[in-house]
């Protein structure tokens, strides 16, 4: 079965089926084959010290997603250790909120709280973890902090949509390609594509007046986050390469 939203199986409206559930999350397993996690526009600051920060371009025309790197090559995550464990300590919203997630239909404006019931973290008789709803059916003070949670994602992720919206307005997006490049290992060489940087002459190129409306929204100190954050694309080169095998000479 495919991946619905990248890391979940089985979407389902949270109900009253679900009444005895419990969930725990006791490793992050679900986001192995991740390379990418997408970024809520203020958690890019924090993210930016521990992972590559980029932008990908979606289907529609001049909207962009910004990501945390956790990998180089598709289907590889770098960044997860064998115990399911991030070697990183900035996890992100995106990972955070899961086994939850508000959906909606295309025909409707509302959002609903709801589930993936396909998730190795819940656990339908409620034996491990926190309860979704106490006994009288209420729900718990877990699935309250959960919603309010979910509900300030979806804000953010809103306003993630109209910043990224602005820099592609201002036209400060490059793509960008970066040498992948290994010591004693050329045939693993290769080139970076498909995602988008700001580019430092573009956005030194924008008007004043839209520097002082970045800086007081705080975008400026975003960008550069962003910016410096692409030097750790050679962490992640390090760890590639640290998992390759020897060339054989021969």
């Amino acid at each position: 079965m495919a991946k619905q939203v990248l890391i979940y199986d089985n979407i389902q409206p949270l109900n009253d089926k679900h009444r005895n559930w419990s969930v725990s999350v006791d490793d992050l397993n679900f986001v192995r084959g991740l390379t990418s996690v997408p970024l809520l526009a203020t958690e890019i600051v924090f993210a930016a010290a521990e992972y590559p920060v980029v932008f990908l371009a979606t289907e529609n025309p001049g909207e962009y997603i910004p990501v945390a790197l956790m990998g180089l090559n598709e289907g590889e995550n770098l960044l997860l250790k064998e115990d399911g464990k991030l070697a990183t300590r900035y996890v992100p919203a995106f990972i955070r909120r899961y086994p939850f997630i508000l959906a909606g239909t295309k025909e409707s404006d509302m959002l609903t709280v709801c589930i993936d019931e396909g998730s190795k973290a819940c656990f339908p008789d409620g034996s491990t973890g926190r309860r979704l709803f106490d006994d009288s059916g209420e729900q718990s003070d877990h699935l309250k902090g959960v919603i309010e949670f979910l509900k300030e994602y979806h804000e953010r992720a809103e306003l993630t949509k109209a910043f990224c919206k602005k820099l592609h307005e201002l036209d400060v997006f490059e793509p960008m390609q970066a040498q992948i490049t290994f010591k004693d290992r050329e045939d693993a060489n290769f080139t970076l594509r498909g995602v988008h940087a700001v580019r430092h002459e573009k956005l030194k190129a924008i008007s004043d007046a839209d520097v002082l409306d970045l800086f007081k929204r705080d975008g400026l100190e975003v960008i550069y986050a962003h910016i410096q954050s692409l030097e750790n694309i050679k962490s992640l080169i390090n760890l590639m390469s640290s998992r390759m095998p020897a060339n054989d000479p021969a």
